[in-house]
């Protein structure tokens, strides 16, 4: 035995918390990216208004990059669990402002007096 841990080239970033965290970050982009793929994909293929859905695109991409996550740490999957949620949350804030169908302006409701 040399000395030298077998799984060090697969895993560099096991070894701090900062590392770990910064694993699941990375693979929270992951997400970003894989998800941003599969809805292009989809727009090429069944045309442009065709939206993505919980069950069947985030959930494959989040799948994926939690994965992805794991082969770093354990913690990292958490993390990236964590991160990618809040990216979700602020891709869909973009696309609804973007994409969405833009609300109607409030009408006051008068009430009127009795006599």
């Amino acid at each position: 035995s040399s000395g030298i841990n077998a799984e060090w080239p697969l895993r560099p970033g096991a070894e701090s918390k900062g590392m770990t965290i910064l694993g699941g970050g990375v693979a929270s982009l992951f997400f970003m990216f894989v998800l941003t793929a599969i809805g292009n994909l989809e727009d090429i293929l069944m045309g442009k208004g065709f939206e993505l859905q919980l069950i069947p695109e985030v959930a494959f991409a989040l799948t994926l990059s939690m994965a992805v996550a794991g082969s770093i740490h354990r913690v990292s999957i958490t993390c990236c669990l964590i991160f990618s949620l809040v990216i979700l949350y602020f891709m869909n804030n973009i696309s609804q402002k973007t994409h969405g169908v833009p609300e109607a302006a409030p009408t006051k409701v008068e009430k009127k007096k009795r006599r």
